[in-house]
C-alpha cells in the first residue's frame, strides 16, 4: 500500500496530466487515511477552487484553519474562495490573517482592497491601493488594476504606471528576456529584479496601517484569527 507521498505524488500528477477528477478521488481518500497530515486538505481545496467550487474548498479547510492557524497556504486559499464568494468580512479578517503570518505585503494589499470593494468601501480601497501603489515605484499591475476600476466612481485621476512596467507588458518589441519573465510571472506581478529599489512597507506596518483605517468595522477590531467559517 503506497505512503503518505506516493499518494501525494500520485495527486499532484493527475492534477498535472489534467485529471483533475481523479486527483480529487485521491486527496478525499487521502485525508480519511491520514488525517493527521494537512497538507492532503490543503491540496484537496486547492483543487476544488481550480474546478471552481469554492464552497467545498472552504469546506475543507475549517478544521485545517483551526489546527494549524500557521498555515499560510490554508488561510490564503479559504479567503479567496471567500472573495470569490462574495464573503468580503470573512475574507478580509482571513487576508489580515495570512498578512501576519507572511503573504506579500503588495498582494495583502490588492487582496484586501478587492474585499473593501466588494463591501462598498471604495474610497478606503482606493487610499491603500494609491499608496501602496506609489511606493513600489508606480510598477505593480494589480494595484494599478484596482485603481483604474475605482478611479472613475470616485472621481480621481487613475496615476500612470511606470513607463518600464508598461513596456514589459505592452512592447512588441521586447526582447527574449521580457519574454521569458511575462511567461514565467503571473499577470498581476512584475519580477522583483525590475520593481523599484525601494522597499515596501513591511507585512507588520502594512497589518497595523490597515487595521488603522478610519471607517473600519466594529468586527475589524475583533482578533484577526476570529473569523467566521
Amino acid at each position: 500500500m503506497d505512503g503518505p507521498d506516493e499518494t501525494l505524488r500520485a495527486a499532484m500528477s493527475a492534477e498535472a496530466s489534467g485529471n483533475r477528477e481523479e486527483a480529487i478521488t485521491i486527496l478525499k481518500d487521502a485525508r480519511k487515511r491520514w488525517p493527521q497530515h494537512a497538507t492532503f486538505a490543503v491540496r484537496l481545496a486547492e483543487s476544488y477552487r481550480a474546478k471552481g467550487d469554492h464552497k467545498s474548498a472552504v469546506k475543507v479547510l475549517k478544521k485545517v484553519i483551526k489546527n494549524h492557524p500557521e498555515r499560510l497556504d490554508a488561510v490564503l486559499t479559504s479567503a479567496r474562495s471567500n472573495l470569490v464568494l462574495g464573503k468580503a468580512k470573512i475574507a478580509e479578517r482571513q487576508f489580515m490573517r495570512a498578512l501576519s503570518i507572511g503573504m506579500d505585503p503588495i498582494e495583502g494589499v490588492v487582496s484586501i482592497s478587492r474585499c473593501w470593494m466588494l463591501r462598498g468601501r471604495n474610497q478606503e480601497a482606493w487610499t491603500s491601493a494609491l499608496a501602496e501603489f506609489k511606493r513600489t515605484g508606480a510598477m505593480h499591475r494589480g494595484l494599478h488594476g484596482i485603481l483604474t476600476e475605482i478611479g472613475p466612481k470616485l472621481g480621481h485621476p487613475v496615476p500612470a504606471m511606470d513607463p518600464i512596467a508598461e513596456q514589459t507588458v505592452m512592447s512588441p518589441n521586447r526582447n527574449q528576456e521580457d519574454s521569458v519573465i511575462s511567461e514565467v510571472h503571473a499577470p498581476s506581478e512584475i519580477p522583483r529584479e525590475i520593481i523599484s529599489q525601494r522597499s515596501t512597507t513591511n507585512a507588520s506596518d502594512l497589518l497595523d496601517e490597515l487595521l488603522d483605517s478610519p471607517k473600519k468595522s466594529q468586527e475589524s477590531q475583533r482578533d484577526i484569527l476570529d473569523f467566521e467559517l
